[in-house]
Order: C-alpha cells, then structure tokens, then sequence
C-alpha cells in the first residue's frame, strides 16, 4: 500500500453506503455477481475494514463470526498496489484478536496465488459461485510465539499454545496461578522445555506455580512437576486450597508486562495482554498475596513418597 493510504475499521449500517458502493462497483457492476448474493444480509453481523486516501474508498474487506473472511474488493484503477493485501493482513489481526483458531474464504480462482502468498491452503475442488470460479480455503493460526494481545481465549485452545507464548518470550520471571495445572493446557513437552531453557538461561529467573487440587497434579505424573523436583531453587510449587481471592481462574504472569488469563468456568472467554504494564501490574499483586497465603512444596514430595 502507498504511504498516504490508510486502514480503519468500518460500522455497520453507520458506513454501509461507502461499503456498499465500493462492493457494488467491484462485484455487481464489474464481475456481474448479481445483486441479492452479494447483499446475503450479513453484514450487520460482521467485522469491515476500509482502505482509504485522502478521505477516497479505495476498497474493502469483512470478517463474519464464524471465521470466514470474504467480499475483498479494491476499485479497478488502485490495484497491484498491495491495498487488498493490506486489508486482507488487517482482518487476519481481527481474527486473531478474537481469539480464531483458523479462517477460511472462497477465494475466486483467479486469486489463488494471492491468497497462497498469505498463508492460506486450498481445500476440496473447485466450485461456481455466483457464476465464477472458486475455491475453498483455509489459513490455520499458530499462537505460540504470539506476542500482540487476544480478547477472546478459549479453553483448551488456543489457551495452551497462549500458555507456550508466555513461557517461551519469558526473560526472567513467569508465574503460573491455576487450579490443577489442566494437562491440555500445562502438560505439554514443548512447555516443559520452555520452562527448563527459562531456568537455565538466567542466573535470576524464577519460576513460581501455585495450585488448588495437590493430589491430582501428583497422580498425573505432571512434567511441570518434575522439573520442579529437579530445579528446585528455580521452579517453586506450592498449594492453596481456599482463598476469598481465588475463584478457581486462570492467570500466567510474564516479567510484569504480560498477563494471560481464564475465568474460571471454561465456558467464558479468557484475555491475554502482553505490553500491558499496568495490568499486569495488578494481577501480579493479587498472584503475591496468593503466594504468600500458599503451602511451600514439601507436600508434594509426600505425595510423591
């Protein structure tokens, strides 16, 4: 995209008529798409981002709840300027945010390698569409090393590779609050590695996990567990079997500037802000008062006996 272009997010009906002309021009009135499929009565319900400059609608794009991403459209005279590629990036950071393990669009067949550039795969055969050819692909996210905040977790995932992240981008200090390290989420060999290499890879890092339920921990042969008993003075557990200040939720705490968290019924959606100093800052306090209030971890080498 040139430089004196810019993206926004667009509401729906407030800007339907610039969404609507654009979307016209490109689908009705260029590739004859006709009128009662393009206005399928969706976009109430969907996330629109407009590429503009100087105030002019160069195109648009949208993100239904359901994760798929459609009605691309960049006016014919501002084309092979990479605006529709830049809309296209700034509704897979939408989707991300929202938490979507994948997207998926009909991708007309003449913009296969356009969207291959992105990441997406194609799937099944190829099929008409409003009397063009089209074909169903996917693009799969991967929070791992995600480091830009989400505001729809969800358990298990992408609660678990969230999880990894905060382990994996830790520089010295991690704290992990849950009520019996959840093995879909904590039990993971590519966790347990990147909570070893944290230990390992700063004289001062510290590793503190505290835990409700002690004995179903124990009894899964926890890798958490493990390392604790072999890096002891890195890796501290302990126990807090009641508290007015825990209802059971979720929190990973990363070096003050990063909060993962899930409510504690699964069911609602969970948070993850990284930079988010302030915060942190607050979940980290209550996690100290937590900490302070819990049971060091000689109860669990009992257990283990």
């Amino acid at each position: 995209m040139t430089q004196d272009s810019t993206l926004r997010r667009a509401r729906w009906p407030n800007e339907a008529e610039i969404l609507q002309s654009l979307r016209e021009e490109v689908f009705i009135d260029e590739q004859g798409v006709p009128r009662e499929i393009e206005w399928d009565g969706r976009d109430a319900e969907a996330e629109h981002v407009i590429a503009e400059r100087d105030g002019q609608p160069l195109g648009c794009g949208r993100l239904l709840p359901d994760g798929r991403i459609g009605r691309l459209a960049v006016r014919q005279s501002f084309r092979d300027q990479g605006i529709g590629r830049q809309i296209l990036d700034q509704l897979l950071v939408i989707a991300r945010r929202r938490g979507e393990r994948a997207v998926y669009l009909h991708a007309q067949a003449s913009a296969l390698s356009f969207y291959q550039r992105a990441g997406f795969t194609a799937r099944g055969e190829r099929f008409e569409e409003a009397g063009i050819e089209h074909v169903d692909m996917v693009l799969e996210f991967s929070y791992a090393d995600w480091d830009s905040a989400v505001f729809g977790v969800r358990y298990p995932s992408p609660l678990d590779e969230l999880v990894l992240a905060q382990a994996r981008l830790a520089r010295r200090e991690l704290a992990i609050l849950s009520p019996d390290l959840d093995t879909r989420v904590f039990n993971s060999s590519e966790l347990v590695s990147a909570l070893r290499r944290l230990a390992r890879s700063e004289r001062q890092a510290r590793i503190r996990v505290l835990i409700i339920d002690v004995r179903a921990v124990v009894s899964r042969r926890h890798g958490i567990l493990d390392l604790a008993r072999r890096m002891p003075s890195k890796l501290e557990l302990r126990s807090l079997r009641e508290h007015p200040d825990w209802d059971g939720d979720t929190l990973v705490i990363r070096d003050r500037d990063s909060t993962l968290g899930m409510p504690g019924s699964s069911r609602d959606p969970g948070f993850y802000r990284p930079g988010d100093r302030a915060r942190c800052e607050s979940a980290l306090s209550r996690f100290e008062e937590l900490w302070k209030a819990g049971t060091a971890n000689t109860e669990f080498r009992a257990l283990a006996l």
